[in-house]
């Protein structure tokens, strides 16, 4: 499947806050996002699709933490799969949705943040933003 360019957000989704983060239109740079503080899951879609309008979104990646050693899911897998099937409900037209792979993210973003003497109060925007690099590889590679 080839894919037009267009910014994407990203979706790391917790229980205490959820990390995101923003590519430009031609995935050349990606910005780590305020996070969001989980209120609902309606609330959350919400806030998520009124942001997707204002800043031209044409991708959502929520981030899919299956269990590293057996892929299989686990309580937050089960919640962010959840979370993107009722988001799908709710998608205006031109507004794509996927799951992603996060496996790793988190260990990731955590020693990149060590390289740059960075504050981990960054670690959810950083493993959001980690969703966004995965999804971007992935899509030149089918090329």
């Amino acid at each position: 499947m080839k894919f037009h360019f267009g910014r994407i957000l990203s979706v790391d989704l917790g229980l205490k806050k959820t990390g995101l983060a923003i590519s430009d239109e031609l995935w050349i740079t990606i910005r780590i996002l305020e996070n969001l503080v989980p209120k609902s899951r309606s609330n959350d879609i919400d806030y998520l699709l009124r942001l997707c309008l204002k800043l031209e979104v044409k991708f959502i990646l929520i981030g899919y933490p299956l269990l590293p050693k057996s892929s299989h899911e686990g309580m937050m897998a089960k919640r962010a799969r959840g979370f993107y099937e009722t988001l799908c409900l709710c998608l205006p037209g031109g507004l794509s949705a996927f799951l992603i792979d996060e496996a790793y993210t988190t260990f990731e973003a955590g020693e990149r943040l060590k390289l740059r003497k960075l504050h981990l109060g960054l670690l959810d925007g950083e493993s959001a933003k980690i969703l966004i690099e995965t999804f971007i590889y992935d899509q030149i590679n089918q090329i």
